[in-house]
């Protein structure tokens, strides 16, 4: 914090001589065309409009004007109202702020850093304008300056991840590839599906010669793509509530989901449902959502509306597969997971899941191979490679398994004790004892280090159990 607010109290000066003269020539009330807009939102535009025009001197109905126009997507004119709410009322923090968020969609970065220090002039302490104005200052080329302020962000839980993403950025364009990968892997460890990360590693894994993992963390990239970490954004929040469409609630509901708020997640996309039955993709979130709270049966409801309403998806299935085996009807959910792999025979969670299943039944040859189609469809998927690494060993083919468990060695990552601890037990079954040993010994230590003290302590069981020879 301390950096930041230095930065800002360098800046103060100008900031305030910009609000001096921008409150000179106040934009005018922008004009809006009611037909452009669906039906759903003109009423309530018209009516904010209305009322910004009868009181063109009170900033809290322009803004409230720009606040609708925000939601609605209508970037320009959102603008326009945010600016003369400024121009009335140049020590309010929402109005600079807003502003920056717009001028940010479009790609308008000199005036959003602009707007972004005077929004932190009035509160220096809004965590998320702290992290807009980190990365927009690093998008217009300012590196010192956003150096600083990403590194007085590391102390702030929400925003490391992000903060590390920045700093990673900003090493390897300066050609510091080895911290690059530092805060890469520190923010992929913090927030594991946050996919800029992913990219940011692997341009430097390769530009450092790691070319096997530069694939894997593209690989994540693919899978994960723009997933960033929720920081807490109450102004923000407050825009994206004022549009109660049918499709903006349920993307609402898909972000609180992301969040792990499953309740508000529940409740936007009933919402959504509520304003269009006909949103058969409400239904298919449903089916994994309430799947996550147990409600097996507003789970059955879900998934034979979305399938009524023509959604017949492979994930759809999946997600109902799962649920299935949540409630161990092991038959069923292998039904599912086949109907998902019927549509798309690359879908490597269902091929995993079904082998699993088929493991349960003692049908050994099945599930490797089942494992093996997930791992062939995609290829950094450890769970499964480490799956079929388990069942060649069951099957006495150790040779192969060494071959598979020794793909799994990186990243040391919070999974990374159980899959060495398969490479030290097939390096054993090998005749590879010593090898197997200081393996285990690796396994074990790595699971101290994250907290897994009862894998920690089968782990030396296990050794201590081998014979001596």
């Amino acid at each position: 914090m301390g950096p930041a607010v230095r930065v800002l109290i360098a800046v103060s000066l100008f900031i305030v001589s910009a609000i001096a003269v921008f409150a000179q020539s106040p934009p005018a009330l922008p004009a809006i065309a009611l037909e452009d807009f669906p039906p759903a939102a003109r009423a309530t535009i018209s009516a904010a409009h209305r009322e910004a025009a009868a009181r063109p001197t009170d900033p809290e109905a322009l803004g409230a004007l720009g606040r609708l126009l925000h939601a609605w997507e209508q970037w320009e004119t959102a603008h326009l109202a945010y600016g003369r709410a400024q121009a009335l009322a140049p020590r309010t923090f929402s109005w600079w702020y807003l502003d920056a968020v717009v001028l940010q969609r479009l790609v308008r970065h000199d005036e959003a850093i602009a707007r972004l220090r005077a929004a932190l002039a009035a509160d220096p302490a809004y965590l998320p304008a702290r992290v807009r104005l980190a990365e927009g200052l690093f998008e217009s080329d300012v590196r010192d300056e956003s150096r600083t302020l990403f590194e007085s962000l590391l102390s702030e839980a929400a925003a490391e991840p992000a903060a590390r993403v920045g700093l990673g950025r900003i090493a390897a364009s300066e050609g510091r590839h080895a911290d690059a990968i530092a805060h890469f892997e520190r923010a992929i460890a913090l927030f594991p599906e946050l996919g800029a990360a992913y990219y940011g590693v692997a341009r430097s894994y390769r530009a450092t010669g790691r070319t096997e993992a530069a694939t894997r963390a593209l690989e994540g990239h693919t899978r994960y793509g723009p997933r960033w970490p929720r920081i807490e954004d109450p102004l923000l929040n407050a825009v994206s509530e004022l549009r109660v469409d049918a499709r903006a609630m349920l993307q609402r509901g898909v972000s609180l989901a992301e969040t792990g708020d499953l309740d508000a997640a529940i409740a936007a996309h009933e919402g959504a449902l509520a304003r269009d039955p006909t949103l058969a993709q409400a239904h298919a979130n449903l089916v994994s959502l309430y799947g996550r709270t147990g409600n097996w049966t507003k789970v059955e409801e879900h998934y034979r509306a979305a399938l009524g309403l023509g959604l017949d998806q492979a994930d759809t299935h999946y997600d109902y597969g799962v649920v299935l085996g949540l409630q161990q009807r092991w038959d069923a959910a292998a039904g599912a997971y086949r109907r998902a792999l019927a549509i798309n025979p690359l879908h490597a969670p269902a091929h995993n899941n079904l082998g699993q299943i088929l493991e349960r039944e003692r049908a050994f040859e099945p599930a490797a191979g089942a494992y093996r189609q997930a791992v062939q469809a995609h290829p950094t998927f450890r769970l499964a490679r480490f799956n079929l690494g388990r069942m060649l060993l069951v099957l006495g083919e150790a040779p192969l398994a060494v071959a598979e468990f020794e793909q799994l060695q990186q990243p040391r990552d919070s999974e990374a004790p159980r899959y060495l601890f398969g490479l030290a037990t097939a390096y054993v079954r090998t005749g590879r004892r010593g090898d197997g040993i200081r393996v285990a010994e690796e396994a074990r230590l790595l699971a101290l280090e994250h907290g897994q003290t009862e894998l920690a302590a089968a782990i030396q069981r296990e050794v201590d159990a081998l014979p001596d020879f």
